[in-house]
């Protein structure tokens, strides 16, 4: 078995994982777990979702050893393009569900305000009215300014995960900060009564 370094490249700790070595595959889970946590947050809004799709996103890896792909030697765009795909699928499966849920008939239910609380709690108002306007884009957008902006990858890498020219990301991206900017200037002038801004 090949010698493990944490130091090494991900091309060549990838190169270790085909070969068989889980220490080197446990060396970029830890390099990018986080990474890809705080990237899913963005997509599924829970920790708990987050941590779910994380955890799917490396296991994919795993077990698809042979169809990932290293863009400009780091795996972490293939890890962000999985993790994009890992939670639009339970965005559908959940649909699904909740459709299938939708045709039982069942007894009014009490509300419970316990998770709204909580939620409310937990979350500020500036970091609320963002994600709802973020939430607001289309699901492409949110890709291409999730990757672009929050995770700093290049339009030309962004392109080759989308599957998009650099050109058609820029422009996407400069139309996605237009309509968010625009959003967050509209909230800002709605502020209920007795908040500060």
């Amino acid at each position: 078995m090949t010698a493990f370094d944490a130091h090494d490249s991900d091309a060549d700790l990838w190169s270790q994982v085909r070969s068989g070595n889980g220490q080197s595959f446990g060396a970029l889970f830890d390099r990018h777990r986080d990474r890809v946590f705080r990237y899913s947050l963005r997509l599924v809004r829970s920790h708990a979702e987050a941590e779910d799709v994380t955890a799917m996103v490396f296991l994919e890896a795993w077990r698809r050893q042979a169809r990932v792909r290293l863009v400009n030697g780091s795996i972490i765009a293939w890890l962000l393009a999985t993790a994009t795909n890992v939670a639009r699928n339970r965005l559908r499966s959940a649909m699904r569900y909740q459709r299938t849920l939708n045709k039982i008939p069942r007894p009014d239910p009490t509300p419970d305000h316990s998770t709204h609380v909580l939620d409310e709690l937990a979350a500020a108002p500036v970091r609320r009215t963002v994600q709802d306007a973020f939430h607001g884009l289309n699901h492409r957008d949110q890709e291409i300014l999730s990757l672009c902006v929050l995770e700093e990858l290049s339009a030309p890498d962004v392109g080759e995960i989308l599957g998009i020219a650099p050109g058609a990301v820029r422009a996407r991206l400069m139309r996605a900060k237009q309509r968010l900017s625009h959003t967050l200037a509209i909230d800002s002038l709605t502020v209920p009564s007795g908040e500060t801004q």
